[in-house]
Formats: structure tokens, C-alpha cells, sequence
């Protein structure tokens, strides 16, 4: 009797450390509005947006965006949880504390279907209370003249350099870009996709490969 009142009282105790753990990522969904309607959306915009979203806020949607040497490009990534969230999904054995201070994004840059350009964001780039809690993403890809140079404007010249500028020849093309969570641990290589979008580019003119000031 005695070892079963004891039993009783271990596993009432463990209870609510399991709860503890299973509660340790609170769940960032979509906020209600305009991002609730658009989760796992990437949207592309010719100028900055608000970062929750707005009905008719100037995003290209299906029309072909002429893009030329001085085009501006944004893109608005509406996810379905933050990264810390999707990255506990994956792998729950891993320490929360660990894939927040290292978790992060990997960007995919498809043109015309074809990938030309796979890579993970710095770590530093976001920070760690963002990747564990914000689940819009809102950065400018081309943005000619700006004083500060963001990692969205980085990663697009990374992307230029490495197969960007052939793949974006003069003409019509379909720019695709998916961001997936990543992590360096086996259990959360090919990791599901949490946004994806796309936008049709008329190129007027040649892509520069280097960020001129």
C-alpha cells in the first residue's frame, strides 16, 4: 500500500513538468485579420508594407512587376508558427534553448522552376526572440538608394552572384522563393516549407550582381 501511495505521488509530480516541457514553446499562429487568411504565403510588394498586413497594401499579386536598375522589391513571409515552434515540431528532443539560439531560416530562390540558389540566413541576422516568437517576415530584397543595407538585401545579392544574374536575363521570368526552418541536426534536414511565393519579373534591363551606392 505504502509503495503504491508513493507511486501515486512520483507520477503526480512528473505531471506537471511533462506539461511544463510540452508548454516551454508557446504556439505563434497567425494573428486574426489579414494574415490569418494568408498563412504559408509569401507576398511581394514594390514598396514597404505593414509588417501584419493589409488588403490592397500595394502587393503584386499575379500582375507582372517590370523590374528595372532602380525597381524596389519587398516580400512579406506570413507563416504558420515561428521558427522555434516549427523546429520543436521536428525534432521535441532537442533543448528549446538551443534551437532558439540557433535555429534558423533557409532561403530557396527558384527562377523560371528551376533552383538557382539555396541558403541559410546568418543566425545573427535575426534575432533570437524574433526566430522564437514573430511569425511575418517583412524585408526588402532590392531597395536602390537606402542608407542601411538589410539581410534581405544581402541574401538577393548572394542569390545574384551565385546563378542569379543568367537566371534573371533580360526578358519575362517567374521568381520563386520558399524559406524553410533550419537546423544543423539530422532530424530537421528537409524540413517542411513555411512560406513560399512567387512573382512574375518583366526584366527591362540587365541585374546588377554587386549592391551599387
Amino acid at each position: 500500500m505504502k509503495s503504491c501511495l508513493l507511486f501515486l505521488l512520483a507520477l503526480l509530480c512528473t505531471v506537471p513538468l511533462l506539461a511544463q516541457h510540452a508548454a516551454s514553446v508557446p504556439f505563434q499562429g497567425p494573428t486574426p485579420g489579414f494574415h490569418q487568411t494568408h498563412p504559408g504565403q509569401i507576398l511581394f510588394s514594390s514598396t514597404a508594407v505593414p509588417v501584419a498586413g493589409l488588403p490592397g497594401a500595394g502587393y503584386i499579386g499575379l500582375s507582372t512587376h517590370a523590374f528595372g536598375p532602380h525597381s524596389r522589391l519587398y516580400f512579406t513571409a506570413f507563416m504558420g508558427s515561428s521558427l522555434t515552434q516549427a523546429l520543436h515540431r521536428l525534432a521535441p528532443h532537442l533543448p528549446v534553448q538551443e534551437l532558439a539560439r540557433t535555429g534558423t531560416y533557409q532561403f530557396s530562390f527558384y527562377v523560371d522552376k528551376q533552383l538557382i540558389y539555396l541558403a541559410n540566413l546568418p543566425v545573427e541576422a535575426v534575432s533570437a526572440d524574433s526566430r522564437k516568437h514573430d511569425t511575418v517576415l517583412h524585408q526588402a530584397l532590392v531597395n536602390p538608394g537606402a542608407s542601411t543595407v538589410g539581410w534581405g538585401q544581402q541574401l538577393w545579392y548572394r542569390f545574384l552572384s551565385n546563378g542569379g544574374v543568367r537566371a534573371l536575363a533580360k526578358g519575362q521570368h517567374l521568381l520563386r522563393l520558399e524559406i524553410r526552418p533550419y537546423f544543423q541536426d539530422r532530424a530537421v534536414r528537409d524540413a517542411p516549407v513555411l512560406a513560399a511565393g512567387q512573382v512574375a519579373l518583366d526584366v527591362t534591363a540587365p541585374v546588377a550582381a554587386k549592391l551599387s551606392h
